[in-house]
């Protein structure tokens, strides 16, 4: 289970007891102080996978700020061309026009008019070959700004696909991270409600003690695919960590929420978890959250963590509402 990039005190204390109860260690202050200083000072590797993820992503960043002012200069470039190669090519016109029409009113002697038409031949030539460079160069900046593009159409995919679980394809917390700042931004302006779901699935240790974690992972995309077949567009299901999934629901109630958890709940147990042509029993407990108007997201996600976790100390499939 993943420890939030600002650890406070009682996240760390609900972790720590957490994964007493996992190993059936009694709560001893000795085993306590063991494992809440073991959360405090090393990284598990879901986190050093955040970690990277995090440095992916401020990379990705820096390209996109690259490739952005790269494509404003082209821009700026290609006007400044188009612009230079009309009236250039306006006034190499009027310059052999001009010429013709001098020499054709103008009677200079044989060896003048000779030199005369020479010149004005030399300007026409040299001036032609700048327009024609001109146009060349056009050319160039327009397959450069369609090299932008598709780098532009990379970045972008690269940026979905560092925001996504890769075993459910759900949002991750990096995706999540960004996200959640935006939608509570939405929530103020727009007056609605939003919810915010935590739910674990209860005792998913036995599951992969018993049969092993292939077939945990796929009962964690079976219970991924049964919530997105129950949210709504707008919804956002999360890999909040482990066997933990968060549920983003815009213009939501608590209310709307406990009717999410029920229905996700009635669709899991009449689609279960087949293995061996066995069904697994897989319950989960959730805990509900509504953004507050003096809280920030994280302050939002924490409430529903600590809601979730009364939730899974009542007993299994509880859910529990923050106050």
């Amino acid at each position: 289970m993943p420890i939030p990039p600002s650890v406070n005190p009682v996240e760390i204390a609900r972790i720590a007891l957490k994964r007493l109860a996992e190993r059936g260690m009694p709560p001893t202050p000795e085993n306590y102080a063991q494992f809440y200083n073991a959360i405090v000072t090393i990284k598990s590797p879901e986190e050093k996978t955040n970690d990277e993820l995090q440095q992916a992503w401020q990379i990705l960043c820096r390209l996109d700020d690259a490739v952005s002012d790269t494509r404003d200069t082209t821009e700026q470039l290609l006007s400044s061309l188009a612009e230079g190669g009309d009236t250039m090519a306006n006034r190499l016109g009027e310059l052999k026009q001009t010429r013709q029409a001098h020499l054709t009113r103008t009677q200079p002697p044989e060896e003048t008019h000779s030199k005369l038409e020479e010149l004005l031949d030399d300007i026409i030539h040299s001036t032609s070959n700048i327009h024609t460079t001109v146009k060349s160069s056009h050319i160039d900046l327009a397959a450069i700004r369609e090299s932008v593009r598709h780098i532009e159409e990379d970045l972008a995919h690269n940026r979905k696909m560092l925001e996504l679980d890769p075993l459910t394809g759900s949002l991750n917390r990096q995706g999540f991270d960004h996200l959640l700042s935006n939608e509570c931004k939405r929530a103020r302006r727009s007056g609605a409600k939003l919810t915010v779901v935590i739910f674990d699935l209860d005792d998913f240790k036995l599951i992969n003690d018993r049969h092993g974690h292939l077939v945990g992972d796929q009962v964690l995309v079976h219970m991924a695919n049964l919530a997105k077949a129950v949210l709504r567009e707008t919804d956002t299901l999360v890999r909040y960590g482990g066997e933990e999934f968060l549920v983003m629901l815009p213009e939501t109630d608590h209310r709307g929420a406990q009717y999410v958890v029920d229905r996700l709940r009635v669709v899991a147990n009449k689609s279960p978890f087949m293995h061996k042509a066995q069904r697994l029993e897989v319950t989960f407990s959730s805990g509900i959250a509504t953004l507050k108007d003096d809280e920030n997201g994280r302050a939002l996600v924490l409430r529903a963590d600590e809601a979730l976790y009364r939730a899974k100390h009542s007993g299994r499939g509880r859910i529990e509402v923050a106050e």
